[in-house]
């Protein structure tokens, strides 16, 4: 087993791959996220969650009786945004890579793009990224 160098660790996060991106009929150049810029990522999502309230209220004098209450609140609009936000930026930070260089992407470009063709783009940095959930992941859970 070789040993490896801190380069060619660091190296992993500037491999950029030609991706196939079938709803644009051809090729885009992609890389994975580093860690930091996937923490990123997660933090414009959980700023979607707001301040998450949730009350819970029992009453357990008998088992007959018992009442469980619980409420929970957040607001699905900003949730909803921020997801988005995170895609774009995640396709964004994926496409700011050498081999795009001399053509740059913009957020506006990203945006403008039809919603097939972001889905694909996200699953497809996703995976390079380490964040893809394969068949086999799922089935690795033990059932309820």
């Amino acid at each position: 087993m070789a040993i490896l160098k801190k380069s060619d660790i660091l190296q992993g996060i500037k491999k950029v791959e030609r991706v196939h991106i079938e709803s644009l009929g051809g090729e885009m150049w992609l890389r994975p996220l580093s860690s930091a810029e996937l923490d990123e990522i997660n933090y414009i999502e959980a700023e979607g969650m707001g301040n998450f309230e949730q009350n819970n209220r029992a009453k357990s004098r008998n088992l007959e009786n018992s009442k469980l209450t619980q409420t929970n609140k957040f607001n699905v609009l900003k949730l909803t945004k921020a997801t988005d936000k995170a895609k774009y930026e995640m396709i964004y930070k994926s496409l700011d890579n050498p081999k795009n260089e001399d053509d740059p992407w913009t957020l506006e470009e990203i945006k403008s793009l039809g919603q097939k063709s972001i889905d694909e783009i996200h699953k497809e940095v996703q995976k390079l990224s380490g964040l893809d959930i394969t068949e086999s992941d799922v089935k690795q859970f033990p059932e309820d």
